[in-house]
């Protein structure tokens, strides 16, 4: 959700809520058709109200030693909204069945009964309210594990690598980005980060297939999708016009389904909300801040019970989409909150709200329940943005993110994106000039500056997202964002080009000879552009027919990396970090001239050694070893055109040492 500054009342805030005893339950042996009761949750601002339901059945067995309940919510509001996100979490209460012998109980909608269980799964698109109850007594076992944790590990927990989930990450953003029509040459360089991501090759053969799931069908082949009873997403509003529908396959493997949120929302908390009188307590919106401060962002749910320890229990269901991810310890915070409203949906209602004060810190995930705790353990990486937006004032934003070996990397590549369009778009024709620096935890750093005509959220995504993911999920060691700094400047003009015509002085040449080269680029919206440069032949260059190219600096950088498959070996995480750097290397507005040679240079690691004989490289390469591999070398010259070129030029250079000697002759 579109979080809230925190604001500071006068009053003194209620502590953590502890019950002087646990509440009573039913557990699932109890559970009978056609029991009555209620369910208690937020639908507007921070009170808590009551839902009728009704048991329709219960289900043993539905895998071992789990069950679930199913009830009908005949209330008027349930009947409108259905299933909803934001629920999950919601206590449900029942009166227990009575001696038919005895008068008729007078119940009252929200008093009495006893906890089942909480709200937690159910269809979309249904005709009816009807919703999965995860038993009360699964989810108090997740709890009696949770105290066992240590401090210790509860911290630690934000430093667990997860490479497999980053593999899935970077599928996904490479099947994002060819949805988006991104240049061939940039889903090249998603799949450097995918290499890396897979680790090193001896541990690429024995490790898993993963896959992503396919985002698009061809015409007439989408499969019809099979009912399916699921756990409720948490919603998060993002504000930039079709980030939350482009950005879904990211967030849901991560139990997060993000909602459009209105444009320039308020980064202070209503008047009508006090957070000083707000308490985690059952049936109240329980809100888990993923980035926070200028424009703060959460995912929102609902808390099931509070222990007489003050141990919080929610959602009914992991955080993780039902411990797809990262099952077990967790850290991150947890917050009272408010709903602005319950969004009714054709496909499933979801709540929009926000977060009023962080209280504690979530510390166990499991697929009946999340547990939090009223002691602050979580950790967070600080990220400054500053936006130069055409024709407004320079803005900085600040902000902290949740350190989470996944959520940290999405929120930090939205916040920029965010933070561009928190006031108003760029114009029509525009190019965003991008500058991140980021620290990690080992004091390390990268840099990555990029050009980028449209100034378009996916290529922002690209830039950022894989450095930050890969750095903390690796298969050496887990190195999160300690913090990051963002620069953000919007020009009202569209900086790229295309090379409309090229020439050489000459189809062939001897070696020692500078060839010149002629190529002329069309800006867009602008009159054309001639440069003219000159490309020196080594005078031991053998003879033959060598391909020669003229390219934008893009699709350098990934024929660089692909004709030095070294270069993105990595063995540590020092040479993941400069592998890295090589990824995120070169400037976006020049062109290069590059020439093929029929030299080999050899790389021991990643040091590359290009002036060996050929002699000597067929000495020293092992075809047994990892550590020597021989690569193609290039003769290049960069041009700085001053634009994004997305074209690309080949020629025939034919290199004949006869014509040096006819030359002599002469």
């Amino acid at each position: 959700m579109v979080c809230l500054q925190v604001i500071t009342a006068n009053a003194q805030p209620l502590g953590a809520y502890k019950p002087a005893e646990n509440q009573p339950i039913l557990t699932l042996d109890q559970i009978t058709p056609g029991m009555r009761g209620y369910g208690l949750s937020v639908f507007n601002g921070t009170a808590i109200e009551p839902f009728e339901v009704q048991v329709i059945s219960v289900n043993f067995g539905l895998a071992p030693g789990v069950g679930a309940i199913w009830i009908r919510c005949p209330d008027k509001r349930m009947q409108l909204n259905g299933v909803v996100q934001g629920m999950s979490g919601s206590p449900i209460y029942l009166w227990p069945k009575q001696d038919p012998n005895a008068p008729k109980a007078n119940h009252v909608l929200g008093k009495g009964g006893k906890l089942i269980g909480a709200f937690a799964f159910g269809y979309g698109r249904s005709k009816d309210c009807f919703v999965g109850v995860k038993p009360i007594e699964l989810m108090r076992q997740v709890a009696t594990r949770a105290t066992h944790e240590s401090i210790k590990d509860i911290k630690q927990s934000a430093k667990t690598a997860n490479r497999h989930a980053t593999v899935q990450m970077m599928s996904t953003l490479k099947q994002l980005a060819q949805l988006q029509q991104l240049p061939e040459s940039q889903i090249k360089l998603l799949d450097q980060y995918l290499n890396l991501a897979q680790g090193p090759i001896a541990q690429r053969k024995t490790q898993s297939t993963i896959t992503s799931y396919p985002l698009s069908f061809n015409k007439g082949t989408q499969p019809k999708q099979a009912a399916q009873a699921s756990p409720l997403l948490m919603p998060l509003a993002l504000s930039t016009p079709g980030l939350a529908s482009l950005l879904s396959p990211l967030f849901e493997p991560l139990g997060i389904a993000p909602v459009q949120a209105p444009a320039n929302s308020s980064s202070k908390l209503p008047s009508w909300i006090d957070p000083d009188k707000l308490q985690l307590r059952p049936g109240s919106s329980l809100s888990v801040p993923l980035a926070w401060g200028d424009m703060d962002m959460a995912a929102t749910g609902t808390v099931t019970d509070v222990l007489k320890d003050g141990t919080i229990l929610g959602f009914g269901h992991a955080m993780s989409n039902d411990g797809k991810q990262g099952i077990g310890t967790i850290n991150l915070p947890v917050a009272t909150g408010f709903i602005h409203t319950v969004m009714p949906s054709n496909d499933i209602s979801f709540k929009l709200g926000g977060t009023a004060r962080i209280t504690g810190t979530m510390i166990r995930d499991e697929n009946a329940a999340v547990i939090a705790v009223p002691d602050h353990y979580y950790s967070s990486a600080k990220v400054t943005v500053k936006v130069h937006q055409y024709q407004q004032q320079p803005h900085t934003f600040s902000y902290q993110v949740a350190r989470h070996p996944q959520y940290t990397a999405l929120l930090s590549a939205i916040l920029p994106i965010q933070s561009l369009n928190a006031f108003s778009g760029g114009p029509e024709q525009n190019t965003l000039f991008l500058s991140a620096t980021m620290t990690f935890v080992n004091g390390k750093t990268l840099t990555i500056e990029r050009i980028i005509p449209g100034g378009g959220a996916m290529e922002i995504m690209t830039a950022i997202l894989p450095p930050i993911s890969l750095m903390a999920n690796n298969a050496f060691e887990s190195v999160p964002l300690k913090k990051m700094d963002v620069q953000l400047n919007v020009v009202p003009e569209l900086l790229i080009g295309s090379i409309i015509k090229a020439s050489l002085d000459q189809t062939e040449i001897a070696p020692g000879k500078e060839v010149g080269i002629n190529f002329t680029v069309l800006p867009f919206g602008k009159p054309e552009k001639t440069f003219r440069t000159f490309l020196k032949i080594p005078d031991n260059t053998p003879d033959g027919d060598y391909q020669l190219l003229i390219v934008g600096a893009r699709t350098y950088a990934a024929m660089m990396l692909s004709s030095r498959p070294h270069r993105t070996h990595a063995t540590n995480t020092d040479q993941l970090l400069e592998a890295l750097r090589m990824i995120s290397s070169g400037q976006d507005d020049r062109t290069y001239v590059l020439l093929q040679t029929k030299n080999k240079g050899l790389a021991i690691g990643q040091n590359e050694l290009p002036l060996l004989p050929s002699s000597r490289v067929s000495l020293i390469t092992n075809p047994t070893s990892t550590t020597t591999t021989p690569y193609e070398q290039w003769i290049e010259q960069p041009i700085d055109t001053g634009l994004v070129i997305r074209s690309n030029v080949r020629f025939t250079l034919g290199i004949r040492s006869n014509l040096a000697i006819e030359a002599e002759s002469d």
